[in-house]
């Protein structure tokens, strides 16, 4: 943790962004910041897909040099983006434009500012962690909807990311052959990218429900509520969970990788607790503060959204440790046993959007159960 706290430009990047989502909250109210919230977990989501985890990939993995992983993943993007605009043309243009340019953009930054951690280059890698959340509130200024602000705001990012790279770029396709490109293992990220991806989807599908059955103003509840409450362990989580995985390619057995990974979430608990005490007593005066509801909440059902939050960072979180444990499959079932689950009680309920929430917070506790007693199997029996 000290080292992480010594590298406090990693962390910037998420007050940033938070600031900008609150100002785009005050501004424009929460009915804007609950469609940029769905247009910004839709396209997370369908990035996964795009990039599939090549991001993570590059963290944990020594396999391969860092322009042979450019390009590899870059191939990977233009390939995948190429089948999902395919199939959105066969479906109809299901999913809109602006979301799979999303979902692009965000593949293509998640890989890039991926190689500058591993190059060290932490006041970089900040500075175009940074960028999208300076341009997002620029975007906004302009009085452009969410629907161009968000795709813009990354791709303002990458283009200055190619940039930067150019030479790295350069390096890697000078010997790029159809050798080379038979070469890239693109089935064995798959395994990978559908636990993600459905993972995603899992948490995506909360947004999803909430905007079907209530509209963007309770998706921004939703939204700045995790925003709000959750944004010191989020600032937190995004600022040692590279470190973590960093540290997981210097391990060789799967019970020291999850030593790793609780030992991060046992420093996080102490705040988790702080903050369910403050959102618990506090939660409406301070959720007022940033913007006036034009609906009744309650600080219950503001806890009960803060610890959904939590556990979908918890799960996220865990989606590296399981690439690097190869139990990706493991944590797809896990995911698809829930969701299936959820699927059930949510057709047989009469949904309030208490009711609602509560089925969430069921959902979110047994997911995070079933990982808890997995990754304990491997500590107590030393899994190598």
């Amino acid at each position: 943790m000290i080292s992480i706290l010594k590298n406090f430009p990693v962390v910037i990047h998420q007050l940033f962004f938070l600031f900008s989502q609150l100002l785009i909250l005050y501004l424009y109210g929460i009915s804007y910041s609950g469609s940029l919230a769905y247009i910004g977990a839709v396209s997370t989501f369908l990035a996964i897909l795009i990039c599939l985890r090549w991001d993570i990939e590059i963290l944990v993995s020594k396999s391969q040099t860092l322009s042979e992983n450019l390009h590899d993943a870059s191939l990977t993007i233009v390939f995948m983006t190429i089948i999902v605009v395919f199939l959105n043309v066969i479906l109809d243009n299901l999913i809109p434009n602006h979301i799979i340019l999303s979902a692009l953009a965000i593949a293509i930054h998640e890989s890039l500012v991926s190689i500058l951690f591993v190059q060290k280059k932490i006041y970089i890698y900040s500075f175009f962690r940074t960028l999208p959340a300076i341009a997002l509130v620029f975007f906004a200024f302009l009085g452009l909807g969410p629907e161009i602000i968000w795709p813009a705001s990354f791709f303002v990012s990458v283009f200055f990311l190619i940039i930067y790279f150019k030479n790295l770029f350069i390096k890697a396709f000078l010997n790029s052959s159809m050798q080379r490109v038979k070469d890239i293992k693109i089935l064995n990220k798959i395994n990978a990218a559908i636990t993600a991806t459905t993972f995603s989807f899992f948490s995506a599908l909360f947004i999803i429900i909430i905007n079907y059955y209530y509209g963007d103003d309770y998706v921004g509840l939703w939204a700045n509520t995790i925003r709000i409450f959750n944004s010191v362990l989020i600032f937190l989580l995004a600022a040692s969970l590279p470190f973590a995985l960093n540290m997981l390619r210097d391990k060789n057995f799967a019970f020291e990788k999850v030593m790793i990974f609780f030992y991060l979430w046992l420093l996080l608990l102490p705040l988790i607790i702080i903050s369910f005490l403050v959102v618990s007593n506090f939660g409406v005066s301070i959720f007022s503060i940033f913007k006036s509801l034009d609906f009744e909440i309650t600080n219950t059902n503001l806890s009960i959204i803060f610890l959904i939050g939590t556990a979908i960072s918890f799960i996220g979180s865990t989606q590296g440790l399981y690439q690097a444990i190869n139990k990706n499959i493991i944590l797809f079932l896990m995911i698809i046993i829930t969701a299936l689950f959820g699927l059930f009680v949510l057709l047989n309920s009469t949904l309030t959007f208490k009711i609602l929430i509560e089925i969430f917070l069921l959902l979110a506790m047994i997911i995070v159960s079933m990982v808890l007693a997995h990754l304990i199997y491997h500590l107590i029996y030393k899994i190598k």
